[in-house]
């Protein structure tokens, strides 16, 4: 949270849109020690705002409360200087943009199905768009309606029909650098459709795990097993999922492999795309694609 507020850079003149109230914490730090109190925050959760606004009025913090859906925003309040999000999206609703003043700032955490761990900051330009870069590592809970398949799931089951029915075959590419950090934000930004959950072994099997990749239709398992010179891939559905996350990651390491931070996203009334270096340098979907 310290990372947001220095990166949202508020001036205590500012009028602050908190999406995601939450507790109150952030809210009173918004309310308190970084503006006059011009903070208007949205909680979707009626018991959790009503929890939050007692906190509030204990530390003596007076900020607009409202109970709605934070991916609306709230007009009613605006234009703001600055909107901060506390939950996580994929696509950065475009009427956080209509309320947000031109130069103002939009600060949120985003991902993809495939990879959740950026902090986009976003600037709003006269001609209603808005741009920016990654500026750090934060990870929130998904917004409501775009939470991921495999959110709140336990078993690979409930969202695969029959995952005993694929086909095998083997690979000697190694899981494992594929799961760092950057490379498996990159991967995401090609395949952002492409969801993934880990399951590690235990006692004896301590040091393997299976990464399970799902897109609704199809879905592919990767075993790995330490010190074994390939590693066996179960795959069902007409994609071949774990052939166009190699293709993703090999497209990567041929860019120099660029870490998160030189990865942005511009957002229009149209839709939003990704980008790597500048808004020019587009990332396409898709893993065919090495630029």
């Amino acid at each position: 949270m310290r990372l947001m507020l220095e990166q949202l850079d508020v001036d205590p003149d500012h009028e602050i849109l908190e999406i995601g109230t939450g507790t109150g914490w952030s809210t009173a730090l918004l309310a308190t020690a970084l503006t006059a109190g011009r903070v208007t925050s949205v909680e979707v959760d009626p018991l959790v705002a009503i929890q939050a606004q007692e906190s509030l009025r204990a530390a003596d913090s007076r900020p607009t409360l409202i109970v709605g859906d934070g991916l609306r925003g709230y007009q009613e309040g605006a234009p703001y200087d600055r909107l901060i999000a506390a939950m996580a999206v994929r696509n950065v609703p475009y009427a956080w943009v209509e309320q947000v003043r031109p130069g103002g700032v939009i600060l949120t955490p985003w991902g993809t199905a495939f990879h959740n761990s950026g902090l986009l900051r976003l600037v709003v330009a006269d001609d209603g768009t808005a741009s920016g870069r990654f500026v750090g590592n934060v990870n929130f809970m998904w917004a409501r309606s775009q939470r991921p398949r495999f959110e709140a799931r336990r078993f690979v089951g409930d969202v695969i029909a029959d995952p005993n029915a694929g086909r095998v075959r083997h690979t000697t590419t190694d899981p494992r650098p594929l799961q760092e950090e950057h490379a498996d934000f990159a991967i995401g930004l090609r395949l952002p459709d492409v969801e993934q959950r880990t399951f590690f072994g235990s006692g004896a099997r301590a040091g393997e795990f299976t990464t399970w990749y799902v897109d609704g239709e199809s879905w592919a398992a990767v075993d790995y097993v330490p010190d074994a010179r390939a590693f066996e891939v179960n795959e069902g559905g007409p994609r071949d999922l774990w052939r166009e996350i190699e293709a993703a990651y090999q497209a990567w390491r041929a860019r120099g492999e660029p870490p998160r931070e030189q990865h942005g996203v511009t957002l229009t009334v149209d839709g939003q795309w990704t980008w790597h270096t500048g808004p020019r340098g587009r990332v396409n979907r898709g893993a065919a694609s090495s630029r």
